[in-house]
């Protein structure tokens, strides 16, 4: 049996969602739209499925491939422009006039999800929410692999992680290798796609967090669509970009930029740690009083971003001062930074019993950046036990390091250690009508 399937092309009322991909590719609960379609259509006895694309073909095709998956031959052919359902049988099915699924389901536009056709997805932001809670019991059933319902309505995919303290409130959906901060609170009618990242104290409720984004410490996101940097409030039709990347960014791999570890980073490396050698000085007379080894060694995995193993095979030894407590332990790196074995900013180092606990490629992400002095985790004051934490900060740095976000994490780490307190502390509240960010001050920490 055979049948058409028409991606659909631009869709003014949810523009913004085309920026990462064709429609037809678009995350749905841990599945694209299109996968869903091929499901349904092969439940219905199809075995041959023609796919018109416009909008990017070559990458529906590499999401489709043959369709042997789903037990099914598929096609993908290139359309200059999006056809009607009679226009595309009249093109196709004259070329072989039987054995096609009886209508509507010879040919099919996919504006909407299998079985809901008066749930539109594409007419506005709040259609496109709207028919995700709809389908959110149908894509939760029995038979989805590695979907469990973790409590009354609330659903968690393979190798998701949350707090003990974080609040899931029903009707609530996490995908896969998602991570939920301390504190927070996701839900009610909320949707976390996978490979997310929510840091701690966010709240996040009639909302959708796309797959591959991070949520930064205490933002708030109300009636919205966050997807990487875009912000879209579906209550109110309005769409920003944030600036800020503590607030909201996408979690892919960027290009690695200035690590401030070359000749001039060196040259202040040396600089720093002639200036703070009393400070030193006194912290080794003090171990020395108290009959305790000035120096602490440690053994590192040294990082290796072209190794594509489970874990770098290289060790690294570096030392810290064993009495002092905060950041002035680590006056013995400085010399790591001189000799260029560390950089001023990159992830902390972990011993080779630390790094074997990553497991699985996104928490890897750690070990394919350089060592640094000082860490994203640094800036955002993040206590050195909270693992899941710190992991999601090193993966985040990792695919998205470059010199203004190592320029900002080291601004971040001098207001710290001046005030006491991480800079980044507001709330999101999505965008109002003029397309402002409205935030708030968060609560105290």
């Amino acid at each position: 049996m055979k049948a058409l399937l028409i991606c659909p092309a631009e869709r003014e009322g949810v523009s913004a969602l085309m920026e990462s991909g064709p429609l037809s590719n678009l995350p749905i609960l841990g599945k694209s739209l299109i996968e869903y379609w091929l499901e349904h259509l092969a439940g219905l006895g199809a075995t041959d499925v023609w796919v018109l694309a416009t909008d990017r073909p070559e990458q529906v095709r590499a999401l489709v491939g043959d369709g042997a998956r789903w037990g099914l031959r598929a096609r993908v052919l290139p359309e200059t422009h999006e056809l009607k359902p009679d226009e595309a049988l009249g093109k196709y099915a004259g070329l072989e006039q039987s054995d096609w699924l009886p209508a509507p389901n010879n040919a099919q536009v996919m504006d909407s999800l299998p079985g809901l056709p008066s749930s539109p997805l594409f007419v506005s932001y709040a259609d496109w929410f709207s028919s995700l809670m709809k389908w959110l019991p149908q894509a939760a059933t029995p038979d989805r692999i590695g979907v469990q319902e973790i409590k009354s309505g609330v659903w968690a995919g393979l190798h998701t992680r949350v707090a003990p303290d974080a609040e899931l409130r029903a009707p609530c959906w996490l995908g896969e290798h998602v991570r939920i901060g301390p504190g927070a609170v996701i839900g009610p009618m909320a949707i976390v796609e996978n490979r997310a990242v929510v840091e701690a104290g966010v709240e996040i409720s009639k909302g959708i967090i796309g797959p591959e984004t991070v949520v930064g410490r205490f933002t708030e996101v109300r009636h919205s669509i966050a997807q990487g940097n875009l912000l879209a409030n579906w209550k109110l039709n309005s769409c920003i970009r944030v600036p800020d990347a503590f607030l909201l960014s996408s979690l892919v791999r960027g290009s690695s930029g200035a690590r401030l570890a070359g000749s001039p980073g060196r040259i202040v490396a040396l600089l720093v740690m002639l200036l703070s050698l009393p400070f030193a000085l006194l912290a080794i007379l003090n171990a020395v009083i108290r009959g305790l080894p000035a120096l602490r060694p440690r053994v590192a995995v040294r990082p290796d971003p072209a190794d594509s193993g489970p874990l770098p095979t290289g060790r690294l030894k570096y030392y810290e001062l064993t009495t002092p407590r905060g950041w002035l332990k680590r006056w013995p790196q400085l010399w790591q930074v001189a000799r260029g074995q560390f950089s001023w900013i990159g992830n902390r180092p972990l011993s080779p019993e630390e790094a074997a606990t990553l497991g699985n490629g996104f928490e890897r992400l750690w070990l394919r950046a350089p060592l640094g002095l000082l860490s994203l985790a640094d800036a955002e004051g993040c206590a050195d036990g909270d693992s899941d934490e710190l992991c999601a900060h090193a993966s985040y740095y990792t695919a998205r390091a470059g010199w203004r976000l190592d320029c900002l994490i080291l601004a971040r780490g001098l207001f710290l250690l001046v005030f006491g307190i991480p800079y980044s502390r507001v709330r999101l509240r999505g965008a109002d009508p003029m397309g402002r960010i409205q935030i708030q001050e968060s609560r105290a920490h």
